[in-house]
């Protein structure tokens, strides 16, 4: 009997975002897309009758959650009352004392895992199928010991679901699990990858940051004793993408917004978070900052690392030029500087630039 099943974890609902260039407004916008999507995995459990729904820890950020959005999720797992939902707690979720997950009234198919000094099980006798877990406390050897100290019924399904680290938490045991269990349910680790056949991180559905590009979705399977079938679907609205640029001190101020502009393709630019790595050198006639502020009108969201160098035109420069302030500036310019004196010097030019607007 195949048993069908939803994998998803590092949901994050409720975030509280970091990142220095985003507004208020894009942060409240990117917290309601992960809502959106959240609503979707609910929407996909229901039209496909999907029978189980494995949550691997940081459904929420628990420093920040309230009872409005847990009642809201609450009423959303009621809503698939064939769907048997597991929340393992994570490390943005821990759940102790003080967690407000205890404080909600969820419906009878949500079972959250509590304990988190063993495993937990929860048998569904209709399926023969047993779910081992426990919630994250941070604490790596209590885990690995719990690891060691399971013991299977050989003839059920036998599920893992975990917040952790497979490096670390469970090195030791990774071979073990892998007999152990017909298919372990990881969260953890924000991007898709399959440590073994059976062991999976499903990655998180929505993306939060630029160290977590490519695709984001949920794994979707069926599962049976000794046999697991799944597939990674990508759902995730936007995509975080960095994207290297290396300059030439002879590219004109064209040349590189072209660079930028065309540097992917156009329904990415006006979808997904872009950052621009500019590397290489840049002639110290060209304002980058009008460079970087001209690129903003071809995309959604951009942000640029500054890595390249300024190097001096070698065209001579006579003193009766009506620039003369910003070429004598640029004439004490060594074009061996390091980073930091790099972007001090177009600190420096950028003010003159502007100040010679101005007058």
């Amino acid at each position: 009997m195949k048993v069908s099943f939803i994998h998803t974890s590092d949901i994050h609902i409720g975030k509280r975002f970091r990142i220095k260039n985003f507004s208020l407004k894009e942060r409240e916008k990117r917290r309601q897309e992960i809502q959106d999507t959240f609503d979707e995995i609910i929407r996909t459990a229901r039209n496909e009758k999907t029978r189980f729904l494995f949550i691997a820890g940081n459904l929420t950020e628990g420093e920040y959650i309230n009872f409005k959005i847990l009642k809201g999720l609450s009423a959303k797992f009621k809503s698939i009352p064939d769907t048997d939902v597991i929340i393992a707690c994570g490390k943005n979720d821990p759940y102790n004392i003080s967690s407000l997950y205890e404080y909600i009234d969820w419906p009878g198919n949500v079972h959250i895992i509590k304990n988190t000094q063993n495993m937990e099980k929860i048998y569904f006798h209709e399926e023969n199928l047993c779910v081992y877990s426990m919630s994250s406390d941070s604490n790596e050897q209590l885990l690995a010991q719990a690891m060691y100290d399971i013991s299977v019924d050989e003839s059920s399904i036998n599920v893992l679901l975990l917040h952790c680290d497979a490096d670390t938490e469970l090195f030791a045991s990774i071979d073990a699990i892998k007999n152990k269990f017909d298919y372990c349910a990881l969260g953890g680790r924000n991007n898709f990858s399959a440590e073994q056949d059976n062991i999976v991180y499903c990655g998180s559905p929505e993306p939060t940051s630029f160290d977590e590009e490519g695709e984001h979705g949920i794994v979707k399977g069926d599962i049976e004793k000794g046999t697991v079938e799944y597939e990674f679907k990508p759902l995730s609205k936007r995509k975080f993408i960095t994207r290297n640029i290396n300059l030439e001190s002879g590219y004109s101020f064209n040349k590189i917004l072209d660079l930028i502009k065309f540097s992917g393709d156009t329904f990415s630019n006006i979808k997904d978070y872009v950052r621009i790595n500019l590397t290489g050198e840049v002639n110290t006639d060209i304002s980058m900052d009008e460079v970087e502020n001209e690129a903003r009108q071809f995309f959604y969201y951009i942000e640029f690392d500054e890595n390249y160098i300024y190097k001096n035109s070698e065209v001579k420069i006579q003193d009766c030029n009506e620039f003369n302030i910003i070429e004598s500036y640029k004439l004490q310019f060594d074009n061996h500087q390091d980073k930091t004196q790099q972007q001090a010097f177009k600190l420096g030019l950028e003010v003159l630039r502007k100040e010679k607007v101005v007058n």
